[in-house]
């Protein structure tokens, strides 16, 4: 099944590494690293995935992304140090972390099955408590 992707993230290195290993499996890719952009994509392309730094995450850009409905998030991380950083992203609507710089194919592959997983669960559990 292809997904449409989106990357936000300034490392231009990681950007092109993971856009080429998602193209390579027929997913179409938008990378973008402007907030405006970012959260311009997220509503009107509406992507299947949305693949965003931490460091992008302050200026409520998650918040955007999740008012798209049904869209997972992979959250890169790129230094442990900003642990705080990245728990208050994680809270406002991550679904799964992913360490950067290095790129392993398999690591972002096992990233974006975890997103797709726990989204997936944390829409069943909020319709469940919808209906309760």
């Amino acid at each position: 099944m292809s997904m449409k992707v989106l990357i936000a993230d300034p490392d231009w290195r990681f950007s092109t590494q993971a856009t080429r290993y998602l193209e390579s499996h027929a997913h179409l890719v938008v990378q973008q690293t402007q907030t405006e952009q970012i959260s311009e994509a997220v509503c009107n392309w509406r992507p299947d995935l949305v693949i965003v730094s931490e460091e992008l995450t302050e200026a409520g850009l998650l918040e955007s992304i999740q008012a798209a409905p049904e869209r997972p998030a992979v959250l890169l991380v790129g230094w442990m140090d900003r642990y705080d950083r990245v728990w208050r992203a994680w809270q406002r609507g991550g679904d799964e972390l992913m360490m950067k710089p290095i790129f392993q194919s398999k690591d972002l592959h096992n990233a974006i099955v975890a997103a797709l997983e726990n989204a997936a669960a944390g829409t069943r559990q909020a319709e469940l408590a919808a209906s309760a």
